[in-house]
């Protein structure tokens, strides 16, 4: 099968959140976590793809549920990333400490033929050109980087293709981060797949207003099997459900959303392996195609 683009939310064995973005041939890996299956799993994920190491390991938080040393060290020594992105704060605790100095020294080692690290920050967004309505660049877009609450600084990230639109959030609270987005032109009018802010928290971030805005064709909530922190929350789920919005989680197995070349329209399946195999399907037709 060949994919004009392909996301994976992957079920974790602990709480945290790791995603893959597939198009044109690039692989991202979102977040520095190890699915269920542990490294064999991303790696049969990735020959989908003819892939052997990543192209962009894309990682939104120092918060050990989007980046462990553990699972980074198996990352960075068995997919070599060609590039990887990061937020510009310092992490607080010491395994987040950990990651960043293994990540700034596989920079070292490799500047001289290839400059590997990049930290997000408010000036480096700056310096990019300006998306284009309609495009199929990836669109990295400012969060909080001088607040005192970390989640907000979490690094957001559209993943456009030329088939289907993902919108990463990480750990983002602030209502004014999301008011922000509401009003921006090409999400209000791109966004297909939104995977929720902080797992889907109920802490202002997903609003009313927010969905309104963006319209997304369906949401994304990363949650263990254990899923004790309750993600998504009653009212995001309420909100989506009133909205007719397809909520699907990793809370019992992975999701994938996919498009084949030459479809217009895009699946989304949730295949459940808990005993028992139910896979759930859903379609949508992405914004770039409904018009």
């Amino acid at each position: 099968m060949s994919y004009l683009s392909k996301f994976t939310a992957f079920q974790l064995d602990s709480p945290g959140s790791l995603f893959s973005f597939y198009k044109e041939d690039f692989y991202y890996l979102i977040e520095a976590r190890l699915p269920k299956g542990g490294i064999d799993e991303l790696l049969t994920d990735m020959a989908y793809h003819n892939k052997t190491t990543i192209d962009v390991l894309h990682i939104t938080s120092w918060d050990a549920d989007h980046c462990t040393y553990d699972d980074l060290i198996q990352i960075i020594n068995k997919l070599r990333p060609s590039r990887i992105e990061v937020p510009d704060y310092l992490a607080s605790s010491e395994d987040g400490k950990l990651c960043q100095k293994v990540i700034y020294s596989y920079d070292d080692i490799h500047q001289r033929h290839v400059h590997n690290v990049q930290a997000i920050n408010d000036n480096y967004i700056s310096s990019l050109p300006n998306a284009s309505l309609g495009g199929s660049s990836n669109v990295i877009y400012k969060s909080m980087f001088n607040c005192d609450n970390k989640n907000d600084m979490s690094l957001i990230k559209f993943f456009r293709s030329v088939g289907f639109n993902v919108l990463s959030l990480g750990d983002c609270e602030s209502s004014q981060i999301a008011n922000r987005l509401a009003n921006d032109a090409i999400l209000s009018k791109e966004v297909d797949v939104l995977i929720l802010a902080h797992h889907g928290a109920n802490n202002g971030f997903t609003s009313p207003a927010l969905l309104d805005a963006l319209k997304p064709k369906i949401a994304i909530c990363s949650s263990n099997n254990d899923n004790q922190y309750d993600h998504p929350h009653t009212e995001v789920y309420n909100m989506l459900a009133y909205r007719n919005i397809p909520l699907m989680t990793t809370k019992r197995g992975n999701v994938t959303i996919y498009q084949v070349n030459g479809d217009d329209g895009a699946v989304a399946t949730n295949l459940i392996s808990n005993n028992e195999v139910v896979d759930t399907r859903t379609g949508f037709i992405p914004k770039r195609f409904a018009n």
